[in-house]
């Protein structure tokens, strides 16, 4: 019998590394979040860099379960505002 080794390019396992990070930060975003506001804060996401996609789920999360309200982001400077008041009040409280 013959056996293959397969391997792949550092470059392509890295992206796919980066892929399904980013699949896992969406997916732990949407099961905290209201459908039609992960949704729209989805959209806004996914128009920025794909180098960035993955921190900013996360960031969103992180605010998302201390109590933040995305509900009425339409950009993603609404929520740069709501996160950074998230941490203000983070910084504050300890």
């Amino acid at each position: 019998m013959n056996e293959c080794k397969v391997t792949f390019h550092p470059v392509f396992a890295e992206a796919v590394k980066k892929a399904a990070e980013l699949d896992e930060e969406r997916t732990r975003l949407q099961t905290v979040m209201e459908n039609e506001t992960f949704e729209r804060v989805r959209g806004i996401i996914e128009a920025q860099p794909a180098r960035k996609r993955a921190a900013f789920y996360w960031t969103i999360y992180e605010a998302t379960c201390a109590g933040q309200n995305f509900s009425r982001v339409e950009s993603l400077e609404d929520i740069a505002d709501i996160y950074a008041r998230f941490i203000i009040g983070q910084a504050f409280e300890k």
